[in-house]
């Protein structure tokens, strides 16, 4: 405990673990009548009856300074003193921890929104989108963006490993799991097989081509799935959408190795129902977290019903955001989305966590009139396509 007054300025003795968190207590005494507001921290006994109770509050130690909630303490803690900091009937050392505080919110305020002891900003959902709510449009994206663009980036060589973990075909305890499951064939296979021309491969959802020119961009895992090979290499850099209701050349499925219900024409490409609102999220991401000019010089990322490379417009928007109403976060979307925050990046996916802001930023699409081949196949309704038949 920090304690300070006229008589007895300082102690510093080994921080403890109060409400789970590494910290320390400062206690602020002066001889005159309280001048700031009793937000008791912790029961007082006052070694001397002369010396007025002026504050007691938590401070978390230095390596704790990038996580949300200490920033808001010190902020507050600024506010709640800086009225009276030409009050000269503060003591000595009193001044010394107004100083201090000060200090502290300059450091917290320019470190990143992590924490040395493994406990990140982005665990605690509520908190992390503070300042989010009422928001629409491009003030929403701008926030979004402030919360979430400032991350960890993994080596690209260490991207086979967290893929590993966070496509895990055992949802519960990845690591035992010898699997991993394919985003576009939903099918499972050994992990050992990562990288072999018979095995999976890493996806990239947003292509490369559409803009992911920095380390940052093309390392997100947000953005990165384990595919089937060879499926990998038919999708190319197709953008997501059902086959046009114009086209004579729809496959069904996109390829003997993909899921029965995806298809593709020479344009789109539409993955399996299960996982259409989870490709859809991950696009939002990238065009929320890569949507603003970059400090390392990458290009902004946009969603567009009128994708092109030259642009870096991926889509198809208003697919994207049915998608997004169809198929809801599942429980395998979120525990993803949870482990990306905790092991690997640092920060979350906010259409996993409140699907609801694509609409509030992209605008209320209305359903299709028209459904997929899947969906008029389901009903018996007609399209002009080509059937590939699976090998069992």
């Amino acid at each position: 405990m920090w304690s300070c007054c006229s008589a007895n300025p300082f102690k510093f003795p080994t921080p403890q673990k109060l409400n789970g968190v590494s910290s320390g207590a400062v206690k602020i005494y002066n001889r005159k009548t309280p001048l700031l507001p009793k937000h008791l921290h912790l029961s007082l006994n006052l070694p001397n009856t002369k010396f007025s109770f002026l504050a007691s509050f938590e401070v978390p130690v230095s390596v704790l300074l990038g996580h949300i909630n200490c920033k808001h303490f010190i902020r507050e803690l600024c506010d709640l003193i800086r009225p009276r900091w030409l009050d000269f009937s503060w003591s000595f050392p009193s001044w010394i921890v107004y100083m201090y505080c000060i200090c502290l919110c300059l450091v917290a305020e320019a470190h990143p929104d992590q924490i040395a002891s493994g406990y990140y900003a982005c665990e605690h959902v509520q908190n992390y989108y503070a300042g989010a709510q009422h928001l629409k449009g491009d003030k929403l994206k701008e926030k979004l963006n402030t919360i979430i663009s400032e991350h960890q980036s993994l080596p690209y060589t260490q991207v086979w490993d967290a893929i590993k973990i966070l496509d895990a075909a055992d949802v519960d305890v990845p690591e035992a799991s010898s699997d991993v499951v394919e985003i576009y064939s939903l099918r499972t296979v050994s992990k050992s097989l990562a990288g072999k021309p018979d095995g999976w491969n890493r996806e990239h959802l947003w292509p490369r081509s559409y803009g992911l020119i920095t380390h940052q961009t093309l390392t997100d895992v947000h953005n990165i799935r384990a595919v089937d090979a060879n499926v990998n290499s038919s999708r190319g850099n197709k953008y997501y959408g059902e086959c046009s209701p114009d086209t004579s050349h729809c496959l069904r499925p996109a390829t003997r190795e993909a899921a029965p219900d995806t298809e593709t024409d020479k344009k789109r490409w539409a993955p399996p129902l299960q996982v259409r609102g989870d490709i859809a999220r991950a696009l939002m991401y990238m065009a929320v977290c890569y949507g603003f000019p970059q400090s390392d010089g990458g290009v902004n990322l946009r969603l567009s019903d009128f994708p092109r490379t030259a642009k870096n417009e991926m889509g198809l928007l208003t697919t994207l955001l049915r998608w997004n109403d169809l198929d809801p976060p599942s429980r395998e979307e979120k525990l993803r989305n949870e482990r990306v925050c905790k092991l690997y990046q640092h920060n979350r996916n906010p259409f996993v966590d409140h699907p609801e802001y694509a609409s509030l930023i992209w605008g209320q699409v209305p359903p299709s009139r028209k459904g997929s081949y899947v969906h008029r196949a389901k009903y018996g309704l007609s399209n002009s396509t080509r059937t590939i038949k699976r090998d069992n």
